[in-house]
């Protein structure tokens, strides 16, 4: 079954492309999708994409605590992912050391 494209989204493009302001494909991504980050320092981490105040940002979920930290990043910085991995791992991992108490 076809289904026709909205007229807006038509004439929004040709009017993108008749502005002689550069233009380049670009992937789709929807607020709540799952994400990757693929550059800089948080290259690896995987979120949930949102938007407030007009910005995008990466919320980062550590579930067990039930708590969460947005980032602001670019969205040519993210790629779509299918579902969650199992192990959000980030490109760094520390250590500690149990430091014994003096008597």
């Amino acid at each position: 079954m076809a289904i026709p494209i909205a007229d807006a989204e038509i004439q929004a493009l040709q009017i993108a492309v008749s502005s002689g302001i550069p233009t380049h494909p670009w992937q789709y991504l929807r607020t709540g999708e799952y994400v990757q980050i693929n550059y800089g320092h948080l290259a690896g981490l995987q979120g949930i994409l949102v938007n407030f105040k007009g910005n995008h940002r990466v919320v980062l979920s550590v579930t067990l605590l039930q708590r969460s930290l947005a980032l602001e990043v670019e969205l040519d910085w993210l790629s779509p992912l299918a579902e969650p991995s199992q192990q959000r791992t980030p490109a760094r991992t520390y250590a500690t050391e149990v430091i014994p108490a003096r008597s």
